[in-house]
């Protein structure tokens, strides 16, 4: 949540329960991970990290027209993360 310009958090990050968002008129399913969740579950399944990537597109991180909140939590925080694994 966006909250006089400061991004607060109403939600432990080691809280990984499924929560509803409202997405278009309907709701959809959704749960937050931690970082090592995905890390132990590609280690468990036989890969190796060789790299992480915490990125949010240049358009966004650019912007100074757009004061919405998606936006200016984008520029806070990566909006994804992507790892690349190789199977040992």
């Amino acid at each position: 949540m966006i909250e006089n310009d400061q991004l607060i958090f109403n939600k432990s990050y080691f809280d990984e329960s499924y929560f509803t968002m409202p997405v278009d008129g309907s709701k959809i399913i959704l749960c937050n991970r931690k970082i090592s969740t995905y890390i132990n579950a590609l280690a468990k399944a036989g890969f190796v990290v060789e790299e992480m990537i915490e990125q949010n597109d240049k358009q966004t991180m650019e912007s100074v027209n757009d004061n919405s909140d998606k936006t200016k939590k984008a520029k806070m925080i990566p909006i994804s993360v992507c790892f690349k694994a190789r199977k040992l």
